[in-house]
């Protein structure tokens, strides 16, 4: 198959992109929403040196109270009420309903492999201007026309 040198990145990125997009919102689509409460903030470690804060959140469902772990470094304080998005068969599944909590890891896990494509796509020694790609199913997968 013959691919022109943007068309080729840009099926990369939809390929590495797309399916963590595609399931946040599916996600988004299946969820529900509800009042919850931010209750305090918890510290935990992100290997030896670094500390993590993160959000200890509840909601009501049910007779029942559901706990779970929020992003952490958001603007509430202990008993404000917060907006939170669960999925009705997963309730533990739940995270505030803010952009960051929401988009925040889709957001590194599929911006960090588009930033690397952008770095080889503007790069000229990875595939010089003006050249196509093209994918065999034998070594080297990748050929330069």
């Amino acid at each position: 198959m013959r691919f022109s040198k943007s068309r080729f990145f840009l099926l990369l990125g939809l390929l590495f992109v797309g399916p963590s997009v595609a399931y946040k919102l599916w996600w988004l689509g299946h969820s529900r929403r509800v009042l919850g409460w931010y209750s305090f903030k918890g510290l935990g470690q992100a290997g030896d040196q670094i500390s993590l804060d993160y959000s200890i959140c509840s909601f009501p469902l049910g007779k029942d109270t559901v706990w779970f772990n929020g992003a952490g470094n958001l603007p509430f304080h202990e008993g404000d009420a917060i907006p939170v998005r669960y999925q009705p068969d997963a309730p533990w599944d739940a995270r505030i309903d803010v952009f960051s909590a929401i988009w925040g890891d889709t957001l590194v896990y599929g911006g960090i492999p588009l930033f690397l494509l952008l770095v080889l796509y503007v790069h000229r020694r990875v595939v010089p201007r003006g050249q196509g790609v093209r994918v065999v199913l034998r070594r080297p997968f990748l050929l330069l026309d």
